[in-house]
This record gives structure tokens, sequence and C-alpha cells, in this order.
């Protein structure tokens, strides 16, 4: 290999710091005009400098081409259900939205809905603008759907709000449930995907028949037919009436139907006789009760001795409503001694009923009832160890057992009624054979994860 002479070593070098000058002089005076791709997005380098060490390039920013140099806001959408007390206006702000846009929001809503109706486990569609470091987030859209059968919609268009009401075209269908019970009848049902006020109706109905503190055992059967209505995307909205309800503790089925007469509606057993007999069972709603205490003989919790229950105790929150037995006339309404706050109430020339240790009573002496009219709410007043209630049966003057008392017969349709409601109780039968299975949901709809 040839040595180079000095001169053409000052040549190569001369040659070299002109190429690095000119060089520097590109990279420092035209910092805006190059362009870098990245994973197929052009970005527009906003700042750029000459590493003195290595003589490399650093970037220290790169933002999409018609960006700024803060971070762009992107859009989402997002699925929402109601948590229990939450309003519209905290899933706004854990959203990210600012106060005041979120109250101009609302107050918009307010036109055509009232957000205090939404209730827990409300779906709501929501597209929004993301916020970023400068920017508080901003809501694009609101969808969600009333179970009055109306579709709610709220966007945000040219900086205003603009809220609409559309009524679905809803389809009547029905829907059935079959199982067994573990804990609870209501809670076996509800596990099931059955609205809560269809299991508390379906209740009520068998409670002529059924002690629901005493007969259910695990593993009794139960099967209930109900009307909804859906949207043509086939979305429940809404629910409609119980049209049938079974249960079998320990295997003895009781079947109520629901059909209609000249006097009202109604719920028929499979004989066709009205379930409404002589007194409830229980004067209370079945799920919010205990027996703590039944008829008979016992240790006095206060006393200390042996005496004679004359009823049943029925535990229960302060305040928990309770109902009549029956219609009837109130004798009496006040206090009465170790007994509390007590309301009694004539029904027959035989039956009377108790109530006591009330917190309020609803009634005055005199006035008339109706069968499973409030009447008062449970307490502790009297001689009592704590919220419950004391209920009596009184039979010609004399306190029985309520879990003992024969009920009336029920009043019978008549000959041609009676031929209406066979073809109502067949279709029934045939309905829950064929009727769609209301399934329990398997998972929620995705939801944003906020705050």
């Amino acid at each position: 290999m040839p040595r180079l002479s000095k001169s053409n070593i000052v040549g190569i070098f001369t040659v070299v710091l002109a190429s690095s000058i000119a060089l520097h002089s590109y990279l420092t005076e035209s910092p805006s005009s190059l362009i870098l791709e990245k994973d197929g997005t052009l970005l527009r380098v906003s700042e750029k400098k000459a590493d003195s060490t290595t003589g490399s390039l650093s970037f220290l920013q790169a933002t999409p081409i018609g960006a700024t140099g803060v971070e762009q806001q992107k859009d989402k959408k997002a699925t929402i259900l109601i948590n229990k007390n939450e309003t519209l206006m905290t899933i706004f702000t854990n959203l990210g939205f600012d106060r005041k846009h979120a109250t101009h929001a609302i107050s918009e809503l307010k036109k055509v809905y009232n957000p205090r109706a939404l209730k827990e486990r409300q779906e709501l569609s929501i597209e929004y603008t993301m916020g970023n470091g400068e920017k508080s987030a901003q809501l694009k859209s609101l969808n969600f759907k009333t179970t009055a059968g109306n579709s709610i919609e709220l966007k945000y268009e040219k900086d205003q709000f603009i809220a609409q009401k559309f009524e679905l075209k809803l389809i009547k269908a029905l829907r059935k449930v079959e199982g067994n019970i573990n804990s609870s009848f209501y809670s076996a049902a509800l596990k099931q995907g059955v609205p809560a006020s269809i299991v508390k109706e379906a209740i009520s109905a068998l409670s002529y028949d059924i002690n629901w503190q005493h007969d259910p055992k695990s593993g009794d059967e139960f099967k209930i037919l109900f009307e909804v209505f859906e949207d043509e995307d086939g979305n429940v909205i809404k629910t409609g009436d119980l049209k049938f309800a079974g249960f079998a503790p320990q295997g003895n089925w009781k079947r109520i139907y629901a059909f209609k007469t000249s006097s009202g509606s109604g719920f028929y057993n499979d004989k066709g006789e009205s379930v409404i007999k002589s007194l409830l069972a229980t004067p209370l709603d079945p799920t919010k009760m205990r027996i703590t205490s039944r008829f008979g003989r016992r240790t006095h919790p206060i006393l200390g001795y042996s005496k004679l229950h004359k009823g049943i105790d029925f535990g229960a929150p302060t305040g928990t409503p309770v109902s009549s037995a029956g219609d009837g006339v109130v004798l009496k309404a006040g206090w009465n001694g170790a007994y509390g706050n007590y309301v009694l109430v004539k029904h027959n020339n035989q039956y009377s009923t108790a109530y006591a240790h009330l917190s309020k009573i609803n009634v005055k002496v005199g006035q008339k009832v109706r069968q499973r009219q409030n009447i008062g709410a449970v307490g502790a007043t009297g001689r009592s160890t704590g919220p419950h209630l004391h209920y009596e049966v009184i039979s010609n003057g004399q306190q029985v057992n309520p879990l003992s008392i024969k009920q009336l017969p029920a009043v019978r349709l008549n000959k041609k009624e009676m031929a209406q409601f066979q073809d109502i109780k067949t279709m029934c039968d045939k309905d829950l054979c064929e009727a769609v299975p209301m399934l329990q949901l398997v998972s929620a709809p995705t939801q944003v994860a906020v705050g």
C-alpha cells in the first residue's frame, strides 16, 4: 500500500472539515423541514440538535402531522352501568369532564328526561373526547333507553348540547324461569334474571297458601312466566305482567294463574279458585322478615319465666311496613301496655288480628281497612328486646296459632268464567313449555375505567 505524502494528508483533512461544516449548517438552519415516518405515521420533527460528542441526531419531541406541541385529545366510546347511589354528575366528573361542562349537559338533558329517574344498572352509551394536560374531557354523545319505552339522546355539536327523546317500537314477549331454590325463593328467582317486582308479586299471590318462613326448603322447585317488552334488537326495555307462578315446597305444587273477570284482575289456582282467602299467612313482606319466636309456651326473654306466647314474632328492621291480614274494621289503635303501640282489626264474626310493638300507627279506631293495606310499621315499643312485630290471630275471643288456621274456601268462578279460565290455563301451560328462558346475564357490558 503506497504511503501518503504530507500534502495529500492535508488535502484530505480539508475536504472532511468542509463536509462537516456543511452538514452542521444544514442541520441547524432548517430544523422544521425533516419528516420522519414511524410505524406508518408521518411525523414532523419539532426540535432536534446535533450531539456535540458523537455527532449523532437526538429527537426531543415528535408529534403527528397537523398536531401542535401538546398531546392530541382522543375520542373514546364506553358502555357504563350505573352503580348504586351513583349519579350522572359523578359519572361525568369521573370521566374527566369539568363541572361546568357536566352541569350544562345535565341541564339540557332535563328538558326531555329527569336524570334522577336513572336506576341502578341502567346502561349508558357514552362517546367523549378524552382530556389531556390542558383540556378537560368533553361529551360528544350520550344514549340510553328508558323503562317507559323511550330512547334518549344527548349530543354536543357546535358548542351546544341538543337533547332528544324518541319513542321505541316495543314488542311484547314471554319469558320463563325454572329452577330450584337454595337459600330462598326470592334470591333464586333474582339470580335467574327475574325482575324484583315480578318475584314480589309471585310471593304475594302465593302467600295465601305458603308460609314463606316455614314451608320452603333447599331444593324445592319453582316456575315463573311473565311478560317483557323488547326493542327491535331484542333488548328487554321493561317488564310486563306476571302470568304464572308455581312453587313446590317439599314437592307439593302450588300454582297461580293471572285471570281477568268482570270485577277485575286477579290470581286463581289450578281449580279456578281465587287465591284471596280470609287471612294472610304473614302480614310483612316475606323478603324482609324472619320468625324469631313461635306460638306456644316459652321462657319469656324479659320476665325470665315460662309463659304462653300467644302469637308469632317476626323480626324485621324498624319502619318495615305492616299490612292488615284481611279486610276488616279497626277496633283498637294506640298504646296498649306491654304491647306498646297496638292495632286490633276485626275481620268477621269469628276472626280478629292484632299487631303489637309498632313504631308507627297509620289507622284510626272505626276505620275500614282492606287486605294488604298499610296499617303501621315495625318497632320496639312496649315490652320488647328489639324491633319486631308480634302478630296474633284471635278466634272467638281466644288467641290461636296463626299457622294452624284453616282458611275459608275461596270464591270460585262461575260456569262461563271457568270455561274462559280453562282456556287461559291451557295456553299458559303451553307457553311455559315454549317461552324463551330468561337467562341470567353472564357478563356485563364493557365498562370504561374511571376515577
